[in-house]
Parts: structure tokens; sequence; C-alpha cells
């Protein structure tokens, strides 16, 4: 059995997330998340090399997770906009689902942020093709004219990570409904060319 599936490699992940989750990535002790996982100390860094390692691989699953939520939606079934809306939503919940993670990222993994953005671009990098055709199925209906799809798939991702960014620092409103709110003032925005600046 390969160490991917080895179902102590997940238990660990899990306890990885929550021990972060409640105390803080600086401040949570290896053998914290070993106790929470039920493992010995030495397990975790006979799949991890650091507590550093351990939170990247748990970012990029979590990059993982919101691509995969997102193109089941947008791949579906149904009108263009309605697909987009749904994938709005889903990302959301799934952030909503996870505030206290998304807190310590963005209160703590500065020092990460680096790599972070990296693992972010190069996943959008792959998923290009898929939000090229998507947004050229909007483009026919006059949406998303303003700019080429790789400027909106990057707006769109902003908006949300932004959007979340806030949220999980204030812990107000209900992240779903301010991201579908602000995608729906997104795409009638985004009817209509740029105007001209001098």
């Amino acid at each position: 059995m390969s160490t991917d599936q080895d179902p102590r490699r997940e238990r660990i992940l899990a306890a990885a997330r929550e021990v972060f989750a409640r105390e803080g990535f600086r401040t949570a002790e290896v053998t914290t998340i070993a106790r929470t996982a039920g493992v010995g100390k030495a397990t975790i860094y006979r799949f991890f090399e650091s507590k550093e390692q351990l939170l990247m691989v748990i970012v990029e699953e979590n990059l993982n997770r919101v691509r995969d939520l997102a193109l089941r939606h947008l791949l579906g079934e149904g009108p263009p906009l309605q697909r987009l809306e749904n994938a709005c939503r889903a990302v959301a919940r799934f952030i909503g689902a996870n505030q206290a993670f998304t807190r310590v990222l963005v209160q703590e993994a500065g020092d990460f942020a680096g790599e972070i953005q990296r693992r972010h671009l190069a996943l959008l990098e792959q998923n290009m093709p898929v939000a090229e055709v998507f947004f050229g199925e909007l483009r026919k209906d006059g949406y998303f004219v303003a700019l080429s799809p790789r400027e909106t798939m990057q707006m769109m991702m902003d908006l949300i990570f932004g959007s979340a960014y806030t949220w999980s620092l204030t812990g107000q409103g209900d992240l779903e409904r301010q991201a579908v709110n602000y995608m729906r003032v997104l795409v009638a925005g985004m009817r209509h060319p740029l105007p001209t600046i001098g």
C-alpha cells in the first residue's frame, strides 16, 4: 500500500485541520496532532517532512476540493448562469463549513502566502480550457464580454476568496448569500464592454 492510500495519512490530515483550526498553526504541536489522529509522532514524520508541509498539503487538498465543487456545477445541467450561481453557492458553503481553518490561513499563513499563491495560479492554469468553454457559452448570450475568460475567472476567484478572507476574520454575514449577491452584480455589470479611458 502506498503512503497516499494509508488510512493513517487521512486521519493525520483531519487531525491537523482540527488542531490548526483550534490552536492556530504557529502554536499547534505535532504531538497534539499525533494524539488527535491516534498515531505516534514518528508516524506523522513518515508521511510529512514537517508541520509546514502538513499545512501545505491541507491547503492543496482544499484548493482541489474547491475546484472539484466548482467544476461539478459548471459542467452540470441547466442554463449557464444558473450553473455559475450553483458553483458560487457550493464553494461558499465549503469555505463556510471550514471557517476556523480559513481563519488560520488568513491570520497565520503569511509565511506561506507565496507558495499558496503559486499553487492557486497553477490550479487556475490547469482549468483554463474548461473556463474558456464555459465563459464562451455565456459570451454568446452577451455576458462576460468585458474581459477575457482568463481575466473573468481570476476576477471571480478573487471575489470569492476576498469575500472569504473578510468573512473568516469578522464572522459576520452569510458567506453564501454574499457570494451569490456579488456574483449577480458582477454578471449584470459584465454585459457591456469596458469603457475606453482616454
